[in-house]
């Protein structure tokens, strides 16, 4: 295709041969590839959370023959705007790489909290942080592993909007943000914080297996949240905020008993210019009373980490995507 395109410089390409898949970003917009084909079918594919919907987004977003998303939060904001032709294809984990496993016992006795996903405040690490400040201030056991490294460090410093920390993390000469060294001004002891960097493919599982909670208070998800995904298809007991994205992890048969523990205390957060619709503010109080609750009957916490299990190896695998992708896609 990049060949083809340097072909003919300047001119958009029509492959009247073929349906087209375009990925797109905030705003629908299409990457400098995507710009220059034209298909018999034209599919834009998205997970957005910038929910603006001004007469330009919505020119684009009517460009295409059909539009597949990957949550019902952004089918529904759709639908909101009168576009319905929108297929749903939720993600899912790689079953071979992802899955419960022995742990090692790298972190001995203690009690560790994991929290991963990008840096930013979105994400919503300011009330990990504060949450199980007070939280390990009980149980001077625990301890907060955490994958919050953000390829673009810039974008984190967003996060300092948040009235729960003082400062967003400083970026150092390596470009990397100072994980550790926020969570220690944020008055988290240093004995009871690990840092992961970045992590491979193959480093995630072997991780989640030494773990007995994972947190995701995130303020919103434009697809379900793959780390989540993984925690919960490592068997870890997770806490979900009940908004967006997460809706669809959530016990998503309600007749079935719970499969986490879900944040309902959700307040609407600031709205800038209606660029986040029903983005939600988690409750620090309900992060720390789950985190109790877990800690206090392992027994409940397996059950609903193995009904949590059970979704994600049998709906939530990107060969499930796959098949629910292709329907999605019909024109």
């Amino acid at each position: 295709m990049t060949a083809l395109a340097a072909q003919h410089p300047g001119k958009t390409l029509l492959l009247q041969e073929f349906d087209l898949l375009h990925a797109l970003g905030n705003g629908f917009v299409a990457g400098p590839a995507s710009e220059r084909f034209r298909g018999r079918a034209n599919i834009g594919v998205i997970a957005y959370e910038d929910t603006l919907f001004d007469a330009a987004v919505l020119e684009r977003a009517r460009s295409y023959d059909r539009l597949v998303v990957h949550s019902d939060y952004n089918r529904r904001l759709l639908a909101d705007q009168g576009i319905t032709n929108v297929g749903v294809a939720l993600q899912g984990i790689d079953p071979s790489e992802i899955g419960p496993m022995p742990g090692s016992g790298r972190f001995g006795d203690r009690f560790v909290v994991f929290s991963g996903g990008k840096l930013e405040f979105r994400k919503a690490q300011d009330v990990v942080l504060t949450a199980f400040r007070i939280f390990q201030q009980r149980h001077p056991e625990a301890l907060l592993v955490t994958a919050w490294h953000n390829a673009w460090p810039a974008l984190s410093q967003g996060i300092a909007e948040s009235p729960l920390i003082e400062a967003p993390p400083e970026i150092g000469s390596d470009g990397r943000l100072k994980i550790t060294d926020w969570a220690l001004r944020h008055g988290v002891p240093a004995d009871a914080f690990v840092d992961l960097g970045f992590l491979g493919r193959g480093q995630i599982a072997p991780i989640l297996a030494d773990c007995h909670a994972a947190v995701f208070p995130n303020r919103c998800e434009g697809a379900t949240n793959l780390v989540a995904m993984e925690a919960m298809g490592c068997g870890v007991p997770v806490i979900l905020s009940a908004n967006t994205g997460h809706l669809d992890l959530i016990r998503p048969d309600p007749t079935t008993p719970d499969n986490c523990w879900a944040l309902t205390r959700q307040a609407p957060t600031s709205n800038p210019k209606g660029k986040r619709t029903d983005w939600m503010e988690s409750s620090v109080e309900e992060v720390v009373e789950h985190l109790e609750a877990i800690h206090r009957d392992r027994a409940e916490a397996k059950a609903r980490a193995d009904r949590a299990l059970a979704l994600i190896q049998g709906e939530r695998t990107w060969r499930k995507f796959a098949e629910s992708f292709v329907a999605a896609c019909a024109v």
